[in-house]
């Protein structure tokens, strides 16, 4: 695949047509429901959803989606984008604060959704106007569907999707940051940001006809949505959607029944495969890929024990579309790009993106081997932020994303992650790395399981502090405090023995990153209370 094949002359709408009618009797879409369509009948599907949609929001370019990974979640993406309006999946694991926040930064005035999310979703009368996707269903009439059909079967693409007015640069989607680390951003992505990184994840992972992607990850994170969505329906591919990526009975059960060939995940999702699903779940899988977070090789080593595939991990990021990286084994790539595999990394920079080191303190290009922030340029670095300018050009300066991580990449171009810059702190002028200090009590413990945390708050005198937390699973603070103490990290590593905070579960995100606002607002609060106990 040549540099040329990245960028698009057409909406993601009408490459999806053209797969569909390439593809009109394969299998398309499907999920826990039992719901399965063929290519044919999604597209028609599509395409008698759009109508409705169409009448109900004319004058709406922004139209917000709350539906988890499913069939009616992907006919709600496609059809929005078939009327060249602007999907806006919203995260319904986060706080209705949170979600407010996403609708008003983005104007939204409809939501879709279904009546069957509705009653599971205990803030759904806080959204404006919604529309239930049953409701439109039970309007469709026979003559609805023969004319979607028709339309489905033989009028352009570019007639159905109004490609006289499209460029490639135009908004295909806002996804809102996963909020981790503050109130969440809406990111907007173009089709050519979503449509390269399909193009270049196919042009190093080798992909079949016969693929199935177990579509896990929910369309409000951008993993998600570029690669349970748009990747499998631009490829030609199935894909077969679960509604909870931690119901690992539920995955098992999907990825079984439909002999799921493909797994992009999260380690977090990982944990709860390792517990619920069986070995046969996934005896067809031939990839599996894991972003979001950093993936311990402890939890790599027991999924490998248990299914007999080694997860590999990727890197991305959602202002990317969002893949960067892949660590790929050989015989995964297709020859026309340098692929392979180094434990410990993130692998090499997919086809048509640059990477690059610069030193945190003066910004300056580093050689092989130096550790400072990594870089990103390419054609999947976004539009910007919404409404948000300044921002944008904090981020992106001369083409290049700062990722805010803190990476070093090798004389053979392996990338490897040390940690977020958000996930140090910076204690008497030095930087302390929060997951190396709970790597040092995971590797202590034995274990793999998420029951250690460690966060930072505001120090009067020393600028941060650095906070413990521990769930019921893990060792009391006592015992924990002993073994930093007595571990070779540097002094100014170890937390003071007050700053131990046992919790019940560590919060994470719908995209199961640690939720670490949550865990700051937690031990301030403990501050504050034990403050206010020693000065009445």
């Amino acid at each position: 695949m040549s540099l040329e094949d990245l960028n698009t002359d057409k909406s993601l709408a009408a490459h999806f047509i053209c797969s569909a009618r390439a593809n009109w009797n394969r299998r398309c879409i499907s999920d826990s429901t039992g719901k399965k369509l063929n290519y044919g009948q999604t597209l028609t599907a599509v395409i008698a959803l759009a109508e409705k949609i169409d009448a109900l929001t004319k004058d709406r370019q922004k139209i917000g989606i709350l539906l988890p990974s499913s069939v009616a979640a992907a006919l709600a993406n496609i059809a929005v984008s078939l009327l060249d309006k602007i999907p806006v999946n919203l995260n319904y694991s986060l706080s209705e604060k949170l979600i407010k926040s996403a609708v008003e930064q983005s104007d939204i005035k409809v939501v879709l959704t279904s009546r069957s999310f509705a009653q599971w979703y205990e803030n759904i009368d806080a959204l404006p106007g919604l529309i239930f996707l049953e409701d439109l269903k039970n309007k469709l009439s026979f003559a609805s569907k023969l004319k979607a059909y028709i339309k489905a079967r033989f009028i352009s693409p570019d007639v159905l999707t109004n490609a006289k007015k499209f460029s490639p640069d135009d908004l295909a989607a806002i996804i809102f940051s996963s909020g981790s680390s503050g109130i969440p951003k809406g990111v907007m992505l173009s089709h050519n940001n979503i449509f390269s990184n399909v193009q270049s994840i196919r042009s190093v992972v080798q992909l079949y006809p016969d693929d199935n992607v177990c579509g896990v990850l929910p369309f409000f994170h951008s993993f998600g949505f570029t690669v349970s969505l748009w990747l499998p329906l631009i490829a030609g591919l199935s894909a077969s959607y679960a509604a909870n990526p931690l119901d690992g009975k539920a995955v098992g059960k999907i990825a079984r029944e439909n002999n799921s060939t493909i797994l992009f995940t999260s380690p977090t999702f990982l944990l709860s495969y390792i517990r619920r699903s069986e070995p046969e779940d996934f005896k067809t899988l031939r990839l599996v890929v894991v972003g979001a977070e950093k993936l311990k090789r402890t939890i790599a080593d027991a999924f490998e024990r248990k299914f007999k595939i080694r997860p590999q991990e990727g890197y991305g990021c959602t202002e990317l579309s969002p893949v960067v990286s892949i660590n790929l084994t050989k015989d995964q790539g297709t020859g026309k790009c340098k692929v392979g595999l180094k434990q410990g990394t993130i692998g090499m920079p997919i086809t048509g993106v640059q990477v690059k080191i610069v030193s945190t303190e003066t910004n300056q290009d580093l050689p092989a081997g130096k550790e400072g922030l990594l870089m990103v340029k390419g054609p999947n670095v976004m539009l910007g932020y919404l409404n948000n300018k300044i921002k944008t050009q904090d981020v992106i300066r001369d083409g290049w994303y700062n990722t805010g991580d803190i990476a070093s990449i090798d004389e053979d171009g392996f990338i490897t992650i040390k940690d977020r810059l958000s996930r140090f702190s910076k204690i008497a002028g030095e930087m302390v790395p929060h997951l190396g200090i709970e790597q040092a009590l995971l590797k202590a413990l034995n274990t793999h399981e998420p029951i250690i945390a460690v966060i930072s708050i505001p120090h009067p005198k020393k600028g941060e502090e650095l906070i413990v937390f521990h769930t019921e699973k893990a060792p009391d603070a006592d015992k924990l405090h002993k073994i930093l103490s007595q571990s070779g990290l540097p002094n100014i590593w170890k937390p003071r023995r007050d700053n131990y905070i046992k919790i019940e579960t560590l919060p994470t995100l719908g995209s199961g990153k640690l939720d670490v606002m949550k865990l700051k607002k937690i031990a301030l609060a403990a501050k504050k209370k034990s403050k206010d106990q020693i000065n009445p």
